[in-house]
This record gives structure tokens, C-alpha cells and sequence, in this order.
């Protein structure tokens, strides 16, 4: 009874304990918002080949429910997936308990309540025309306070850890925390509470909407793929060594690659070649990345077949390389200049946020709420139609951005095509777009249901007992999942 596998697990049923309910009420308010982002950004999509669709009721125009939908997103469902996930992980790999869970519950709700009364008010028309900062003013402040009541549990759980190695995913857990409310009280000062003039506006804009996809999600992603991939397969990170190096490859270079956004903008030249060349060195980064998490699975597919986690996260992956390529590709002037002002560069951001971020939230959460409540996943049917729903729809909705703004690129520089014949060679592809959103409503929806129903029967206490397949023991800082 004392062994040190049982003595794992009641440390490990302990740190659980502490974290259960501030970590589910951040899922169930993320799961909450990703219903009603989805909806929303559907209801954006079939606008665009549908006009008269919902064209009476002011509050779902499309300029205004594009910029809720994407703010409910990014700050709804992204914000509270992130950092119950980053909360759980830096408990788990700092085999210390969550503390003071009450005020972090109060803090959670306090950002979504400012979350809510946002996305209101730029239905009513109140928002302003800087991209993921169209909530008003007043929000700043409360979101700012309630984050900083959030990122605080996290970094106090790393101040008390009770083990001697510092993990690569709490290196990515630990900057996110910090990254965020710089990159926001930044962006606000400067363009809200001591705006610039000019052309720094834009700049000001593209570093902070860089910032938030290449320094909150894509981070967050990789703190969990860190973990969950030699957790669930058993063996240690392949090159171990180049996750350090990788780590701050990427933080450097990301900081100073949102000028290519504005390649071809009225802006100093300087600044969209130093946004060119950041992207061009973060390549360096990616490439160690990806050698070190595909050298693990390399021989260890066979776990797919049993952990629906590691499906998500493989599909993760695959969305981080995706993601990659086409910020490389939007780097390339000649690229940029026939495909910046088409579906491209949303596909590229929606990559990032979907099938790189969503996909290893989606895998986190289907491995941590079983060891939160102790009762199995109600519906293993709920949980292969939403991977298979999120996988159709992703391929869908790339395809549709894709190739749909390919050609309109093309067409857009075409100097004999009119922008009649433009849309209505776009229509097609922004209908087979609202399609795959659908698809992916349809699977969120089948997520939500699953969820609800796990956690009633833990509630009522009916459900059978999760039960738990351990793989080999890891040792030491090489295995991330090892010893938690």
C-alpha cells in the first residue's frame, strides 16, 4: 500500500481534488461560448452568400456579428478552454495542490460576465475597427482585472512546486500567462487610452492580433501536446534537448513577425520586411518542434486506437504544421501580394485557433474530466461523431478558404474580372464553407451533450468508475506526463 505507484496516485487524487471545480466551471463556460461563437459565425458565413438572411434585425448584420463571433471565440471559448487546461497541467507537473479555488471560480466568472456584456454590446453597435478589439472601452478593465485574479493561481501553483525539473510545458503555460495582458495593455494604451497617429495604429493592430494566435494559442496548444503525447504513449519527448531552444526560437521570433501582416501596406517598408524575416527564422523553430514530437509517435501509433486524446492532438499537430506553412507562405511577397485580401489570411488565423488550438483543448478535455469527476465518458458513439464531425468540418472549411481564396486572389488581380463576377465565383465556395461550420456546430453540439451528461450521472453519483490505462513509467524531465 505504500509503494510508490500508490503513493503517486493519492498525490495525484489529491492535486485533482483541489482543482475539480475551478477547473469544470472554466470547460463549462468554454463549452458554453464555443456553442454560441459557432452559431454566430455561422450565422457570418451563410450572410455572405445569403445577404437578406437575418438582414431585418440590426443586431446580426454581418459586420457586427463577424466581430462577436470572432471575440466570443478568441476570449469565450479560447481564454476559459486555455486556462482551465494551463491550470490542470502546471497543478499536475508542479505535483502541487490548486489553492484558493473560491476566488479563482469568482475570477472565471467575473472575465465572462465582461466576455458577455462585450459581445452585447457589439451587437448593439458598440465596438470599435480594430481587429479582436472591438469591445468597448469599459470591458479593458474588467478583463484585465479578472485575468489577473486567473494568471496569478497559476504562477503561484509554480512558486510552491514540489519537484526539481521545470517541464517544457510550463515553460509555454508560464510565458502565455505573461504574454496576454502585456500584448492587451499595450494594445489598448496605445491605441484607446494614448492613441498614435497614423500608420503605428495599423502596426499597433496586426503585433497584437500576431500576438494573441502566435503567443496565447499556439503556446497553450503546445504546453498540452508536450504533455499528453509521452503521457499517453509511454515514451519520453525525442530530443528532449531542442524543446528549450524551440521555445525561445519561437517567442523571439513571433514577437516581431506581425509586419508581414502588412505587406504592401502604407506603412515604413522596415516594418514588413522585419515581419518577413521573423517569419522566414521561425521556420527553425517549427522544424525542432515538430522533430522532437513527431520523433515520440514515431512507432507508437498504435495508442491511437485507444486514446481519442491522442487523436485530437495528432490532429493538432498536423493543424500546427498547416498553420505553419501558410504563415511562411503569407511572408512570400509574391504570395502575399496576389492572396492578402482574400480568405487566405482568415484561413491561416482560423487554422490556429481551430485545428491547432481547439483540437488539443478538445484532447485535454477528454482526458482530464474522467480523473476530475472519477466516472467514465457517458457516450463513446458522442465521442467519435464530435472527433469525426471536427475532422470532416476542418477539412471542409479549408478546402472552402482555400481554394476559394486562391481564386479570388487570382480574379482580384485579373484586371478584366469585375467584383460581380468575383462573388459570384466566390458564392460556391463560401456555401461549401457554411457547410463544414455546420458540420463542426453539429459536433460542438455533441461535445456540450456528452459533457452534461458525465457530469450529472457524477453528480448523482450513478456513473461506473473511470478506469485508467497506465502507460510505462518515464523517467525523469524527458517524459513531460512521466511521474503525473
Amino acid at each position: 500500500m505504500n509503494s510508490p505507484d500508490n503513493n503517486d496516485r493519492v498525490e495525484q487524487q489529491e492535486i485533482d481534488a483541489s482543482a475539480k471545480w475551478p477547473v469544470l466551471v472554466f470547460f463549462s463556460q468554454a463549452l458554453a461560448w464555443l456553442v454560441i461563437g459557432g452559431a454566430l459565425q455561422l450565422i457570418a458565413a451563410i450572410q455572405l452568400h445569403t445577404p437578406d438572411f437575418l438582414a431585418n434585425c440590426e443586431w446580426f448584420t454581418y459586420g457586427r456579428v463577424t466581430a462577436a463571433a470572432q471575440n466570443v471565440l478568441v476570449y469565450g471559448w479560447g481564454f476559459n478552454a486555455g486556462l482551465g487546461v494551463a491550470l490542470w497541467l502546471m497543478a499536475r507537473l508542479s505535483a502541487a495542490a490548486l489553492r484558493h479555488g473560491g476566488w479563482l471560480i469568482v475570477a472565471c466568472k467575473a472575465w465572462n460576465i465582461a466576455v458577455g456584456l462585450g459581445m452585447l454590446a457589439i451587437l448593439m453597435g458598440g465596438t470599435t475597427s480594430y481587429e479582436l478589439l472591438e469591445m468597448p472601452r469599459w470591458i479593458t478593465f474588467m478583463l484585465l482585472g479578472a485575468y489577473a485574479l486567473m494568471g496569478v493561481w497559476a504562477i503561484t501553483t509554480f512558486s510552491v512546486r514540489n519537484t526539481e525539473n521545470v517541464f517544457a510545458s510550463q515553460w509555454y503555460i508560464f510565458g502565455a500567462m505573461f504574454w496576454f495582458p502585456w500584448l492587451y495593455a499595450v494594445a489598448q494604451t496605445m491605441l484607446f487610452s494614448a492613441p498614435t497617429g497614423g500608420v503605428v495604429q495599423a502596426i499597433v493592430n496586426v503585433w497584437y492580433v500576431n500576438g494573441i494566435y502566435g503567443l496565447w494559442f499556439i503556446p497553450l496548444a503546445l504546453a498540452a501536446i508536450y504533455y499528453f503525447l509521452p503521457k499517453i504513449t509511454g515514451k519520453p519527448i525525442h530530443d528532449y534537448y531542442l524543446a528549450k531552444l524551440a521555445f525561445w526560437w519561437l517567442v523571439l521570433t513571433t514577437a516581431f513577425a506581425g509586419g508581414s501582416r502588412l505587406i504592401g501596406g502604407p506603412v515604413p517598408a522596415w516594418v514588413a520586411t522585419l515581419g518577413t524575416v521573423a517569419n522566414f527564422m521561425l521556420v527553425v523553430a517549427v522544424v525542432m518542434v515538430l522533430k522532437s514530437l513527431l520523433g515520440t509517435l514515431r512507432g507508437n501509433t498504435a495508442a491511437l486506437k485507444h486514446s481519442m486524446t491522442l487523436k485530437f492532438i495528432l490532429v493538432s499537430i498536423l493543424g500546427f504544421t498547416v498553420a505553419s506553412i501558410l504563415n511562411f507562405a503569407l511572408s512570400v511577397r509574391g504570395f502575399a501580394m496576389t492572396t492578402q485580401f482574400t480568405l487566405i489570411p482568415e484561413l491561416r488565423d482560423w487554422v490556429i485557433l481551430y485545428a491547432c488550438f481547439s483540437t488539443a483543448m478538445f484532447g485535454a478535455v477528454y482526458f482530464v474530466v474522467p480523473r476530475l469527476l472519477g466516472v467514465a465518458w457517458q457516450s463513446n458513439g458522442l465521442i467519435k461523431a464530435h472527433y469525426y464531425t471536427a475532422a470532416t468540418g476542418m477539412l471542409v472549411v479549408a478546402v472552402a478558404l482555400g481554394y476559394g481564396g486562391w481564386q479570388q486572389g487570382h480574379l482580384l488581380n485579373a484586371t478584366t474580372a469585375s467584383f460581380g463576377e468575383i462573388n459570384t465565383a466566390l458564392k460556391p465556395w463560401l456555401m461549401f464553407r457554411s457547410v463544414g461550420l455546420m458540420i463542426l456546430l453539429t459536433g460542438h453540439l455533441a461535445f456540450v451533450i456528452n459533457c452534461l451528461w458525465t457530469l450529472g450521472v457524477a453528480l448523482i453519483g450513478t456513473g461506473a468508475p473511470a478506469v485508467f490505462r497506465n502507460p510505462p513509467a518515464i523517467a525523469g524531465a524527458v517524459g513531460e506526463g512521466g511521474h503525473s
